[in-house]
């Protein structure tokens, strides 16, 4: 039987059921689909990098402040603990030397040995105030022990002055009736030794220690600038490794977990942003503060204090000119004409004084030629013989006298130094101001951003659990 001869057996409805064949294509085999999500462990990574940075920032911030802080106080104390006692000293020895002299000038009058001319007892008191305070000034340098051997150097050339013009001072004190301007020939000599011992000793002696404080804080003020620079730098170029890091993260985290942003991600990026910036702005700042400090209180202080040293020291050797016999009298002459000719160029404020300040510095000039007006005259008297008259312009304390009017200047000088030094430590306590208070405050605020970049990774870490 063929197939043509199959009949199909009618439906139970009566209507004819067509055959259909259906060919069924089988659907083709298809992966599940992966997820571009990373793995923990890479968001770990991630985290572990942005901890380190943070914290490398943090320790930079707070090692630099620390640092610079340091240097900033180390210019300041070397200024006004060491520099500013060592100029006193040297003013201190110097008048201390005058006034000694001084107390050999007066006398009785050549005239009438009834009268006595002169003011001696301003010359004793006023020795008595400077040697107490030289005294005072060398226990505050003792604490420098770098500087052990000079003080005690010190120590031993005051003694032996102490004993030269104790013992010119006793020998006078056996003549009381001597005339005005003429000391005992054995009271000058001795007066004679204790001078050289001034000059060759302790001024030179005094001076370079100054001169030591004096270098010590330009090294102090060039290490504060030096470091606020660098550290601002390492600072600057950390933060910003640190916010380029914070960022490509923030974009990575967007695209890999479909969020937009990371908010305590972006809280932590705000406070390295804040943070680089006050550092940088701060130390810099610092830098130009304590350039300030030195432009314009420092290098015109220790112009003035030179200024005051070595009018002490002319005021000395005037003094000694005039009770010194004319064998000793020549050097001493010679000597005061070369520190005044040396304090008309110190006094100059070229260079060193601001408009403002003008004034004041020619108020300075001004007292200083009433100085120099009273040692003409005071020359003039002793050449035409006149000693009485002479020995009361050198010792007695009214205008035209030259013990008055180099007190006023010598104090006129010493204000406006003081006010030189109170601009330097006004610059300088600026300085130390603009870290006021670090490292606390950076260490606080990078502390907080790490704690941020643990709290932006928790969530995500969670989904893979």
């Amino acid at each position: 039987m063929t197939t043509s001869q199959v009949t199909t057996r009618p439906s139970a409805g009566g209507a004819p059921a067509a055959a259909v064949a259906v060919a069924v294509r089988p659907e083709p085999y298809r992966p599940p689909r992966r997820s571009h999500r990373p793995g923990p462990r890479r968001l770990s990574l991630r985290a572990l990098i942005a901890l380190v940075l943070l914290g490398a920032l943090c320790a930079t911030a707070v090692i630099g402040s620390v640092v610079v802080r340091h240097d900033t106080d180390e210019l300041r104390t070397t200024v006004t603990d060491r520099a500013a006692v060592a100029a006193q000293l040297r003013f201190a020895l110097a008048d201390l030397d005058a006034q000694r002299a001084d107390s050999l000038a007066p006398g009785n009058s050549a005239a009438d040995p009834q009268v006595y001319v002169g003011n001696q007892l301003v010359a004793l008191i006023t020795a008595q105030q400077r040697r107490a305070q030289v005294s005072d000034l060398l226990r505050q340098l003792g604490a420098d022990g770098a500087q052990g051997t000079r003080v005690r150097a010190l120590l031993d050339a005051l003694g032996r002055y102490d004993d030269l013009s104790g013992r010119a001072s006793y020998v006078d004190e056996q003549e009381p009736d001597r005339v005005a301007g003429h000391p005992p020939a054995t009271a000058v000599s001795m007066n004679v030794l204790a001078g050289e011992v001034m000059q060759d000793d302790l001024l030179p002696t005094a001076t370079a220690l100054n001169t030591t404080y004096q270098n010590q804080a330009v090294d102090a003020q060039h290490r504060a600038h030096d470091a606020a620079l660098g550290w601002a730098l390492a600072l600057g170029l950390l933060g910003l490794l640190t916010l380029a890091f914070l960022v490509w993260w923030q974009r990575e985290l967007a695209r890999d977990y479909r969020r937009l942003l990371s908010l305590p991600l972006v809280a932590a990026t705000a406070a390295v942003l804040a943070t680089t910036l006050a550092a940088t702005v701060a130390l810099t700042s610092l830098a130009s503060e304590v350039d300030t400090a030195v432009s314009q209180g420092l290098r015109p202080w220790t112009r003035l204090t030179e200024a005051r040293a070595v009018a002490a020291e002319a005021a000395a050797a005037e003094s000694r000119w005039f009770v010194h016999d004319s064998a000793f009298a020549v050097n001493d002459a010679r000597e005061f004409t070369t520190l005044t000719a040396r304090l008309d160029t110190l006094l100059s404020p070229d260079g060193y004084a601001t408009p403002a300040e003008l004034p004041a510095y020619q108020d300075v000039l001004t007292r200083y030629g009433h100085f120099r007006a009273d040692d003409k005259q005071l020359r003039a008297l002793k050449a035409a013989g006149d000693t009485d008259q002479a020995a009361t312009v050198l010792t007695e304390v009214g205008r035209g006298d030259v013990a008055f009017d180099f007190w006023d200047f010598a104090t006129t000088l010493d204000r406006l130094a003081g006010q030189q030094l109170a601009e330097f430590s006004v610059h300088a306590s600026d300085a130390r101001g603009a870290l006021d208070g670090w490292p606390a405050v950076p260490a606080g605020v990078l502390g907080l951003a790490a704690v941020l970049v643990l709290a932006a990774v928790r969530p995500r870490l969670a989904e893979y659990r």
